[in-house]
């Protein structure tokens, strides 16, 4: 009897220190690690989603701003984290799709340290110039730089970064001599954006949609397949003839070995807070696209980003300081 009472305390003990496979402790916090700073669209996104997990999980949920090196120090941090859904990563897909080919000591391997969760939204990059270039279509800017070749500079938010790459291949199927100017983000840049410094700039849509409006700078074209929803006016690069494809996109993560229980919760619980009306608008006024993807199905976006990359940097000959 002594033995099947011990037995059953002994149970009863384990089940209250390892919660069921897809449960959640209440009382534990679940922190979402934001590789970036506080402020931006996208920090405004993740608390939007924790905001709202919090109502649905009925626990509480906080962001975690952990910066530097690039988003790396946070993606190292949920790595390392202890598997039980109570740590997510909030990623940018440069740090699993790009940073890969630029890093040979990235710390981490996307595929193998991370599960996809979903993927909550997507952006393009925007091609913009500065009112003083007297251009309004892509191959009027292609004209102008070719007979200005003092001009046939842009900037980016950075070395390495998605707008990097994507003025790059602009400049090479566009025949030109591109040179490039990384700016530590896009605030520090616009200055010289808007005196006509620099004549283009490439960046993501959110951060000049505003002066694009006032017409302070214009935006001539974006990197999506399709236009963008929050640029509906605005054609793409491929409408111009220039085949270049920049996705970026925002997605949650878990550290590898998190049951399949949890990640599968997680999954349809984000999955219906981007498809609430209210958090569909909200994302769309800071400038991205709503998106609620599956884990499987972020899985195979990661895949097909990842590849698409390695040419391109490797044709490049970009080498990190890093």
């Amino acid at each position: 009897m002594r033995s099947l009472l011990r037995s059953v305390i002994l149970a009863g003990l384990a089940s209250m220190a390892f919660p069921a496979a897809g449960c959640f402790a209440a009382e534990q916090a679940l922190k979402i690690v934001f590789p970036f700073s506080a402020g931006g669209s996208a920090d405004a996104v993740s608390r939007l989603v924790a905001e709202h997990l919090q109502n649905s999980l009925g626990r509480p949920v906080i962001v975690e701003n952990k910066v530097g090196a690039s988003g790396r120090i946070g993606a190292l941090a949920v790595k390392d984290a202890p598997p039980d859904g109570s740590t997510l990563l909030f990623a940018g897909s440069s740090q699993l799709t790009l940073q890969p080919h630029l890093y040979p000591d990235l710390g981490y391997d996307p595929a193998a340290d991370f599960v996809p969760i979903s993927q909550v939204v997507r952006f393009d990059q925007a091609l913009a110039i500065s009112s003083n270039v007297p251009a309004q279509s892509v191959k009027e800017l292609l004209v102008w730089l070719k007979a200005n070749p003092d001009k046939a500079i842009y900037g980016s938010p950075g070395a390495g970064t998605f707008p990097h790459f994507a003025g790059m291949e602009f400049g090479r199927l566009g025949g030109l001599d591109f040179r490039h100017v990384a700016y530590r983000g896009t605030p520090a840049a616009l200055p010289d954006l808007l005196s006509g410094r620099i004549a283009v700039f490439v960046s993501s849509p959110a951060e000049l949609i505003e002066l694009h409006k006032s017409g302070s700078i214009r935006i001539l074209a974006t990197t999506g397949s399709s236009r963008s929803m929050i640029l509906p006016d605005v054609p793409t690069l491929r409408e111009n003839g220039i085949d270049v494809e920049v996705p970026g996109w925002f997605a949650f993560y878990a550290p590898a070995r998190t049951p399949a229980e949890l990640i599968e919760r997680l999954q349809n619980e984000i999955i219906a807070i981007i498809r609430l009306p209210d958090v569909h608008t909200k994302i769309l006024a800071v400038g991205f696209e709503p998106t609620a993807t599956t884990s499987a199905e972020l899985k195979k976006i990661q895949l097909a980003d990842f590849e698409r990359w390695g040419p391109i940097v490797k044709a490049s000959g970009y080498k990190s300081q890093q």
